[in-house]
């Protein structure tokens, strides 16, 4: 057994097992790999078929791990994560390199932020350092290699990664998702608008073939981040990308009432100067950001 566990096992058995055991889902371990939710349940399978043992229950719609799967992921993955670090150690050997990167605020907070754990442990020899910005004009001073800007990615001189599928949904807490039953529902709650935005509740409501009476409240931020930090307490409903909503402290505290999405010219695009040849650090830090889901969906 020891012999076939060492020299038939497959990486990718593991990879799966990993993140469907992290997430215990699935449909959110398919997403996050990129692959089909078959294709995940085909390699938990051969795995357990490989090691003679069942690592989840699996029971309406539900998953949960075994005994023995609860004691094989912690072993899974801290073998990752030590083959992660020392591949980056001998493949990419820089000697304590900073990235300096400009981040759009909201970006930084709803998706960098939460993530950011998981570059540190596989390249714990790159410091990233992080400005926030918002707006045109503070990009236009900017001496980073690497931005992350807010637009409609047509920048002279720049070449521009595309970050999430440029769709808004409402997001708004729990409680006030109990007072949501249809989108007419909303014409009671206060409005969270982001200045700068394209398209915002105006376009929303349209499309639901609704009027916004004068008397709507609407409350105006300038970032994402303000609008999702209010919702999450209580306060009003927000405009928000589905992808910005996946992880973190915030994302957990709101939900989405309603399926019905706009389309939007505003994305986040990860830029750098195209007349530039990035350093080795900025390098690689810009393709685990576009390795890291915020991009799959668009290639």
């Amino acid at each position: 057994m020891k012999e076939m566990l060492t020299n038939n096992i497959q990486l990718n058995w593991l990879r799966t097992f990993e993140a469907a055991g992290r997430r215990l889902s699935f449909t959110l371990s398919a997403q996050e790999l990129n692959m089909s939710q078959s294709a995940v349940s085909q390699q938990i399978q051969l795995l357990e078929h490989h090691l003679n043992q069942k690592l989840f229950v699996r029971a309406n719609r539900t998953i949960q791990l075994t005994d023995a799967g609860r004691s094989f992921l912690p072993l899974v993955q801290d073998s990752m994560r030590q083959l992660n670090i020392g591949a980056a150690q001998i493949f990419t050997p820089l000697n304590q390199a900073v990235v300096e990167i400009n981040v759009n605020t909201a970006f930084g907070v709803l998706w960098l932020a939460p993530r950011m754990q998981r570059f540190n442990t596989i390249y714990p020899q790159i410091t990233i350092r992080q400005l926030g910005t918002n707006w045109a004009t503070d990009f236009d001073i900017s001496t980073a290699e690497l931005e992350i800007r807010y637009g409609a990615g047509n920048w002279p001189g720049f070449v521009a990664h595309p970050l999430v599928k440029p769709k808004l949904r409402p997001y708004c807490s729990v409680a006030n998702a109990k007072r949501v039953r249809q989108p007419a529902d909303l014409e009671s709650m206060v409005l969270l608008d982001v200045i700068g935005t394209p398209q915002g509740w105006n376009a929303w409501m349209e499309k639901m073939g609704l009027a916004a009476p004068d008397e709507q409240s609407h409350q105006y931020m300038d970032s994402h981040a303000t609008a999702v930090s209010m919702a999450a307490n209580g306060f009003g409903v927000c405009l928000m990308y589905d992808e910005l909503m996946g992880e973190g402290v915030l994302a957990k505290q709101l939900v989405a009432p309603f399926v019905d999405t706009i389309d939007t010219e505003g994305n986040y695009y990860l830029c750098y100067q195209n007349d530039k040849e990035l350093s080795d650090a900025s390098r690689i830090f810009k393709d685990w950001i576009l390795g890291s889901g915020a991009h799959s969906e668009l290639r």
